[in-house]
């Protein structure tokens, strides 16, 4: 098989990196998965977390690099604390999360990993693991990336976090985003198909779009939310996310929260489009109280 790090399209960045060869792309990662934590995690919605929690794998580096991220520690390059994992060793790692008691297996931003995270999956399935994997992912994503876990991946979580190229381009460095997110995520859909609940209340397949409200983006949120319920409606899971805390380096409008009165009024617009598979977060949340003590 090709080894797809040696000159990596792995993203829409496609920097051609030779990841083999110990040069480094956008994603500033090597060619081999690097862990930063691996726990029990109770922040996501419900539906993911129940109350055993989600069997959660942080994978250090990202391919999109918002400024704002509350993962920021870990998601700009390698820490020097990092864990690094084969396929067998991830796949252990599911395994003990299994019996640790965990709902699901929740991979947090593994697609600059992907061909050595597909194989860890298939591994696990192959080793016992019975739980739902999911894939936790910012939407930044390629359809042919993502053809690599068609038939492993039980659920996405992506992000759709803008509509507008202007805002993508500041705060992401990503004109495209949200073509290239409307892709990604008609390739999820198509591998999970709809939403589907197990009789604990906890979702066991489809795509959950999680959508962050930011400061001074009300109409940008209309807008993303008026695609996914046109397009998707009840066949996914739609997730708007209160919680934007300003991180360090944040300027202009990103130094403030949004407005209570904005979240207000999206959840609003929510409910007026007939959204019944919908998580709506507390105003009143927070994200450093959802970010786990990273190893930095």
């Amino acid at each position: 098989m090709e080894n797809l790090f040696a000159n990596c399209n792995l993203c829409p960045r496609r920097c051609g990196a030779d990841r083999t060869g110990g040069r480094t792309g956008f994603c500033k990662m090597p060619d081999h998965p690097v862990v930063n934590l691996i726990r029990l995690h109770y922040g996501e919605e419900p539906i993911i977390s129940g109350k055993n929690g989600s069997g959660t794998v942080f994978f250090e580096g990202c391919s999109l690099g918002c400024i704002y991220c509350q993962n920021y520690s870990i998601s700009r390059g390698p820490t020097g604390r990092g864990i690094e994992m084969d396929k067998d060793s991830l796949a252990d790692a599911y395994l003990e999360l299994q019996a640790q008691g965990a709902n699901n297996i929740n991979l947090v931003t593994p697609m600059h990993f992907a061909p050595a995270v597909a194989d860890s999956i298939g591994k696990a399935k192959a080793s016992g693991l019975k739980i739902p994997v999911a894939v936790n992912c910012s939407g930044y994503d390629l359809v042919q990336t993502l053809k690599l876990f068609d038939g492993l991946v039980d659920i996405y979580m992506p992000d759709m976090k803008y509509f507008s190229s202007k805002l993508s381009a500041e705060y992401s460095k990503a004109p495209d985003y949200f073509t290239v997110c409307c892709s990604a995520i008609d390739e999820m859909v198509r591998q999970t198909g709809d939403i589907v609940m197990g009789p604990d209340g906890l979702i066991k397949k489809g795509v959950i779009v999680r959508h962050l409200i930011l400061p001074g983006g009300l109409f940008d949120s209309k807008h993303v939310l008026d695609y996914l319920t046109s397009r998707y409606g009840n066949r996914i899971y739609i997730s708007l996310m209160s919680q934007y805390t300003p991180m360090p380096g944040c300027t202009g409008k990103l130094k403030e929260r949004p407005s209570q009165r904005s979240c207000e009024s999206l959840s609003d617009y929510l409910a007026s489009k007939g959204q019944i598979n919908a998580f709506v977060q507390e105003y009143d949340s927070c994200g450093n109280e959802m970010i786990p003590d990273f190893l930095t």
